[in-house]
């Protein structure tokens, strides 16, 4: 054979090869052009998820906002209705002291008062707060301690361990009604 025949059967070879190197590469690049167009489909359904997940945060953000602005206007209703019930309560104080004041100015141009603000002959009390029956040194109506206050009462003296005369058994004060 000769030499111009092995020259055209080479170049023959190279061209095959360069052909099946160009199918190869070609199927290669179609091979990754599929899959670079299914990531991008991956990516583009992902993004919808993102949309959703970013419009579920940005509810959640303006819930949480519209939470924390109720609190706030909560806060400050009760900011507000503790001053007012401060107010209150003073105002309350300064109408118990003049009150009482006015009573003691009562009770002092009174000749039947006696200097405990009880009445001469009556063991009944009024107090401010308009309960009879209060009496001196007992808070509320109606309960009588005679270890509060010594002196006479309308069951005779207190003796000291809360006896009353007549009585010769210790024990605890007797309760009056």
């Amino acid at each position: 054979m000769d030499t111009a025949v092995w020259i055209v059967i080479a170049v023959v070879v190279v061209i095959v090869l360069l052909a099946l190197l160009m199918l190869f590469l070609r199927k290669r690049q179609d091979v990754r052009r599929t899959k670079a167009h299914q990531i991008r489909e991956n990516a583009t359904g992902q993004v919808s998820e993102l949309r959703q997940r970013e419009a579920i945060a940005e509810e959640s953000d303006a819930r949480a906002r519209k939470a924390q602005a109720e609190a706030d206007a909560k806060a400050a209703e009760a900011k507000r209705l503790n001053e007012q019930a401060r107010a209150h309560g003073t105002q309350a104080a300064e109408k118990r002291e003049e009150v009482e004041s006015t009573l003691a100015r009562a009770d002092e141009l009174d000749p039947d008062v006696r200097g405990d603000r009880g009445r001469v002959g009556d063991d009944r009390h009024h107090d401010p707060a308009g309960r009879e029956g209060a009496r001196p040194g007992t808070p509320g109506a109606g309960a009588h301690n005679p270890e509060t206050h010594p002196g006479r009462h309308e069951s005779g003296d207190h003796l000291p361990g809360g006896n009353q005369p007549g009585s010769n058994q210790p024990g605890p004060p007797r309760q009056h009604p």
